[in-house]
C-alpha cells in the first residue's frame, strides 16, 4: 500500500470514529434528531462533510501522517462544536425560514415560479430540497453552511499558500474553522455567509493562479447566491486594468449566472422576475435605523428606538428626550430621508475612491489585488447604510489572508473579525457587552491601515516608474 493510500485509510478511520461519536451525541442531545434511522442518517451527513474535507486536505496538501492526524483531530473537534449548536433557534429561522420551507413542502417545485422569501434562487433551490427531505429542516439549513464552512477553510488554505507561502496554508485552514464569525454564523445562527464567500475566495484564488475563466464563473455563482458579492466587484475592475479579465470572461460570468436561473424558469417564473430578486430584496424594508448592528460609520448616529441601541449621551441635553423611550424627532419619514441621503453620499464616495485608483492605475500592480479586495470589503459596508452585522464576513476572511501574507499585519483578524463577531452578540445573545462605537472604531482603524499600506505601495511604484523613465 502506498503512503498516499495509507493517508486516505487514516482519514477514513477518523471519519468512522467521528460518525460513531456523532450518532451517540445526536441521539442523546438533539431535540429533533428523530428515530434511530433519522439519527444515523443525520450523523452520516455531518460525518461525510468531515470525511470529504479531510480527504480533500490529503489530496491538496499531501501532509505527513503527523500533520494529517493533527488536522483531522482539529477538524473533528470543530465539527462536534458545530453539532452542539444545532438546536439553537433564532428569530430568522422561526419568523422566516421555517415558513419558506413549509411553502416549498406544500407547493413543491412549482413554488419556484413565485418569490418565496427574499433570498435569491440558489438558496430557494436548497430550501426546496430540504422541504422534501424527512430530516428536520433546521438541521439541514445549518448543514448547508457547515458544508461550506469546511469548503471555505480548504480554499482559504489554498489561497494563503498562493498569496504567502506553503507554511501559511494549515494555520489559515484551522483559523477559518475556529473563527467565531464562521463558527457561530452557520451552526448557531443558520446563516449562509460561508457559501457565497467560499465562491468569492475561490474566485480570488483562481485569479491569482491565472485561471480567469473559472474565476469569473465562480464569482457569478457567488453573486447568484448573495448580493453582498458586490463588495468584491472593484477587484474585477482592477483585473480589467491589468488585463487579467477581458470580454470573454464577462460572457462567462453572464452565462454562469443565467444557468442558475434555469430551474426557476422551467417552473414557470418569468425571466424578469428571476433577475429582479435583488431589486425586490433591497427595496421596501428596514426603515427604522441606519445600521443593523454593523460596526460601521452609522453607529455614531441615533436610531429610532433607543432601547435597541447604545445611549447617545449628547441627546440628554435636548428637552423632551427620554433615554429609554422612542426618539420623538426621528420619525419613519425622517429615517427614510436619512437612509436615502446616506446612500447617495455612499455612492459618491465609492465613485471618488474608484476614480482615484483609476487615475493612478499605472502605480497599481497585480500583487496589490489582495490589499484592494480587503480595502473594499471593509470600505463599502463601512460607508453604506442599512448594513447588517454579517456583511463584514468577506472582510473577516480576507483579513486572515492579509495577515498570512504580511507578517507585520498579523493583528488584522483581531481588528476586523473581532469587531465583526462582537457585533453578532446583540442579536444572538440579546446583550450589548461593549459600546458598539468601539467596534466601529476598530473597523475604521483596519480600513486606515490597509489604505495606508496601499498608498505606500503606490508611492514606491511611482518612484520606481519614474526611475525607469529617467
Amino acid at each position: 500500500m502506498s503512503t498516499q493510500s495509507r493517508k486516505y485509510g487514516a482519514a477514513g478511520g477518523m471519519t468512522l470514529a467521528l460518525y460513531f461519536v456523532l450518532s451517540l451525541f445526536m441521539g442523546m442531545h438533539l431535540e429533533h434528531a428523530g428515530g434511530l434511522g433519522a439519527t444515523l442518517a443525520l450523523a452520516g451527513l455531518f460525518a461525510a462533510v468531515f470525511g470529504g474535507a479531510l480527504a480533500a486536505f490529503v489530496r491538496l496538501k499531501k501532509p505527513g501522517m503527523g500533520e494529517l492526524l493533527f488536522t483531522g483531530g482539529f477538524m473533528a473537534m470543530m465539527m462536534l462544536a458545530r453539532v452542539a449548536m444545532l438546536d439553537f433557534v433564532t428569530a430568522d429561522y422561526s419568523s422566516f425560514l421555517v415558513h419558506w420551507v413549509a411553502a416549498f413542502r406544500e407547493g413543491g417545485f412549482k413554488m419556484l415560479a413565485e418569490n418565496v422569501g427574499d433570498y435569491n434562487l440558489l438558496y430557494q433551490y436548497a430550501l426546496l430540497i430540504f422541504a422534501k427531505t424527512p430530516l428536520h429542516d433546521l438541521y439541514l439549513i445549518k448543514l448547508l453552511t457547515v458544508i461550506f464552512d469546511y469548503a471555505l477553510a480548504l480554499v482559504m488554505m489554498c489561497a494563503a499558500q498562493a498569496f504567502a507561502n506553503e507554511r501559511a496554508g494549515l494555520p489559515a485552514l484551522c483559523l477559518t474553522l475556529a473563527l467565531p464569525t464562521v463558527l457561530t454564523g452557520g451552526a448557531l445562527w443558520g446563516q449562509c455567509d460561508s457559501v457565497y464567500v467560499f465562491f468569492i475566495v475561490l474566485s480570488l484564488y483562481l485569479l491569482e493562479t491565472n485561471r480567469p475563466m473559472r474565476s469569473a464563473a465562480s464569482l457569478a455563482i457567488a453573486f447568484a447566491f448573495k448580493l453582498q458579492t458586490i463588495f468584491f466587484f472593484p477587484v474585477v475592475l482592477l483585473g480589467l486594468i491589468h488585463k487579467r479579465f477581458n470580454w470573454k470572461h464577462a460572457l462567462t460570468f453572464f452565462a454562469a449566472y443565467m444557468v442558475t436561473l434555469v430551474p426557476a424558469l422551467i417552473a414557470g417564473r418569468t425571466l424578469l422576475s428571476a433577475v429582479s430578486v435583488y431589486a425586490n430584496q433591497s427595496l421596501g424594508q428596514y426603515y427604522d435605523r441606519l445600521s443593523y448592528n454593523a460596526p460601521n460609520l452609522y453607529l455614531f448616529f441615533p436610531m429610532m428606538e433607543f432601547a435597541s441601541s447604545q445611549e447617545f449621551t449628547w441627546m440628554r441635553y435636548i428637552p423632551g428626550i427620554d433615554g429609554k423611550g422612542t426618539n420623538p424627532f426621528l420619525t419613519e419619514p425622517m429615517m427614510v430621508a436619512l437612509q436615502n441621503a446616506s446612500l447617495y453620499a455612499c455612492v459618491i464616495l465609492a465613485l471618488v475612491a474608484v476614480i482615484y485608483w483609476l487615475m493612478h492605475a499605472q502605480e497599481i500592480t497585480p500583487d496589490m489585488t489582495l490589499g484592494f479586495a480587503l480595502f473594499f470589503a471593509i470600505f463599502l459596508p463601512f460607508v453604506m447604510p442599512k448594513i447588517h452585522e454579517r456583511y463584514f464576513f468577506l472582510a473577516d476572511m480576507l483579513s486572515v489572508l492579509y495577515a498570512a501574507r504580511y507578517k507585520n499585519r498579523r493583528f488584522m483578524p483581531l481588528l476586523v473579525a473581532g469587531a465583526s463577531f462582537m457585533s453578532y452578540v446583540p442579536y444572538l445573545m440579546r446583550q450589548r457587552p461593549i459600546d458598539e462605537r468601539w467596534l466601529a472604531l476598530m473597523m475604521l482603524l483596519a480600513l486606515v491601515i490597509v489604505a495606508r499600506d496601499l498608498l505606500g505601495q503606490m508611492k514606491e511604484n511611482r518612484a520606481l516608474y519614474k526611475g525607469v523613465q529617467a
